[in-house]
């Protein structure tokens, strides 16, 4: 799950700092105002009303992530166990090829076919895992991408609804938020509608199948 919090932090930071350098661009020429005390309700901050996210607690919550990190935890464990049982195999026809070596039971013709033979196989073993490994990891890649647009978009839609400027993203990894009142914290609302739309999903995923 921390993959998915690194991963999903990465994408929702981009947009929270492309936000804030057009507010920034928007209020350059605006004269400088006393900024009054922050209150302990989700108001204005210099006229924008503000609110975040813990990505820890949604990306432990969010079911579709929890699905997704199940998902791909049993293919690198299908991955893995293909390359183990071919490697146990040709770590056993090594030890073959050397106790017949050792024993003189090859001719010279043979013993250098079957050292090109086991050279190959370790070749293509090791050609398997780097594509296994390479095309688990681009659709890793793509699945996480398609999860991070899915919370940017849902998160833009619930700021429109609530009437938001913006939501902030909090991290106990990567955390560019250093203090933040917890009446602003909006986690739990988004993380339940986000299940709730998500639940809504999940039985259409199921019938493709």
């Amino acid at each position: 799950m921390k993959k998915i919090t690194t991963f999903v932090l990465g994408g929702l930071l981009m947009v929270a700092g492309g936000a804030a350098i057009a507010s920034c661009n928007n209020t350059n020429n605006d004269k400088a105002e006393e900024v009054a005390p922050v209150k302990a309700v989700a108001k204005d901050a210099q006229g924008y009303k503000i609110a975040y996210v813990q990505i820890d607690t949604l990306t432990s919550q969010y079911q579709k992530c929890k699905d997704l990190e199940e998902e791909f935890t049993k293919k690198r464990a299908n991955a893995e166990s293909t390359i183990n049982a071919k490697g146990k195999s040709f770590t056993t026809q090594m030890q073959e090829f050397n106790r017949k070596y050792q024993s003189n039971q090859f001719t010279q013709q043979q013993f250098e076919a079957e050292q090109a033979r086991l050279a190959k196989l370790q070749q293509d073993l090791e050609a398997l895992q780097n594509r296994l490994s390479n095309s688990l990891q681009e659709e890793y890649q793509k699945e996480f991408q398609a999860l991070t647009d899915t919370i940017q978009n849902f998160t833009k839609s619930y700021a429109k609804e609530k009437g938001y400027d913006f939501i902030l993203c909090k991290s106990s990894g990567i955390d560019n938020v250093l203090y933040a009142n917890e009446a602003y914290d909006v986690t739990d609302e988004v993380v339940k509608a986000l299940n709730k739309r998500y639940a809504k999903d999940a039985p259409k995923k199921d019938e493709k199948k």
